[in-house]
């Protein structure tokens, strides 16, 4: 099951606690596409790049979306 979250707007601590609210309350997910755009939300890409930065066990790797720079996917063990 993939999900897809907006972060657009949000500041990293913001979008953090979204995307660990996400992980928490859909277990069988084993994707969330990140939309983050890629003007104003160049901050949240750089953050969301390094997997380590979310602090969640389940994350397995974070990967731009291709051909979207605005977009990064979160891959989760299920």
């Amino acid at each position: 099951m993939a999900l897809e979250l907006d972060l657009h707007g949000f500041t990293i601590p913001q979008a953090l606690y979204e995307i660990q609210r996400t992980i928490i309350a859909n277990p069988k997910c084993n994707c969330i596409e990140i939309i983050h755009g890629y003007n104003q939300g160049n901050k949240i890409k750089h953050f969301l790049r390094d997997k380590n930065n979310i602090h969640n066990r389940r994350v397995i790797r974070t990967i731009p979306v291709p051909l979207n720079d605005g977009r990064t996917f979160i891959f989760l063990k299920t």
